[in-house]
């Protein structure tokens, strides 16, 4: 990679599953000397206003971000979008329903936990969530408060993380194709997050190809070394092969410091500015 490695594309705020609100997680950016950053909160742009009125009065550049949870062949997987028009009402109108599933799921989760023990009521979690999506995080507040588990990370080993008794599949997510599809046609770019989790590596040149994929999250937290040099030679492939040029994007998909799969500092995964500087450069042709 080439240019300074001060961006960071792939964070999380109050808005889904993160800790802090849009304008302190833009804060923190500027602290760890960030210069180029997107919010990507989980099926919701509530808080993307926030993080470019902060941001731009920090002298940030923020481009705006979401994460679309779709399904693929029975896997969960996560689709980025960048500079689309996220104030577009049909948009508006397809996260408006993806936010009151996450609410239908709420309820489910609510009655598995009774069912084992641990009850809590709706407005226990409501009250954390800041006007965007309802995310198992937010549930693991309410067992804290609860006095149920000791910090987030046990609420997901013991009751939340999939497989164990309180998890309880999103319904009706997204195909991977539809979320491709809205990111576009609301004029953004379209990226695979984290592919190292799906096993879909050989699928990646049809969704190119088929669905007009833009690019691949090569530089993730949990890509080790191995994992970015396998996505960086893939995106080389696949350019060679359909002849055209895919993005690579990266970032350290904060949370918060105390939660997430891996509780890592914002910024430890840091994507060379000349890559960030491209997918700005889109938004102005």
């Amino acid at each position: 990679m080439n240019g300074q490695k001060n961006s960071d594309l792939h964070m999380h705020s109050t808005a889904s599953d993160g800790g802090y609100t849009p304008g302190e997680l833009m804060k923190k950016c500027k602290m760890v000397d960030l210069e180029i950053v997107s919010l990507t909160d989980h099926d919701s742009v509530e808080g993307i206003e926030e993080a470019i009125r902060v941001g731009n009065d920090l002298g940030l550049r923020v481009i705006p971000g979401i994460e679309f949870s779709t399904k693929y062949k029975g896997k969960s997987v996560h689709i980025l979008g960048y500079q689309f028009d996220w104030k577009d009402q049909h948009l508006q109108t397809i996260l408006a329903n993806q936010k009151q599933l996450r609410r239908e799921r709420l309820d489910t989760i609510i009655q598995r936990l009774e069912a084992v023990g641990l009850p809590i009521q709706a407005q226990d979690v409501l009250k954390h969530v800041d006007g965007g999506s309802i995310g198992r995080p937010h549930v693991a507040k309410a067992l804290i408060e609860a006095g149920y588990v000791a910090d987030v990370a046990e609420a997901f080993e013991r009751y939340l993380a999939e497989g164990k008794p309180c998890y309880v599949e999103k319904s009706q997510e997204m195909t991977v194709e539809e979320a491709i599809g809205w990111i576009h046609r609301t004029g953004g770019i379209a990226i695979v997050a984290h592919p190292d989790y799906y096993g879909v590596d050989g699928d990646l040149i049809n969704w190119v190809r088929d669905w007009g994929l833009d690019g691949i999250e090569v530089y993730h937290r949990d890509h080790n070394e191995e994992a970015v040099k396998r996505y960086e030679t893939l995106c080389d492939e696949i350019e060679e092969q359909i002849g055209t040029t895919l993005f690579k994007t990266g970032g350290s998909d904060f949370h918060h410091e105390d939660y997430g799969r891996v509780p890592e500092p914002l910024g430890v995964t840091r994507l060379s500015n000349h890559f960030a500087e491209i997918l700005l450069q889109r938004n102005n042709k």
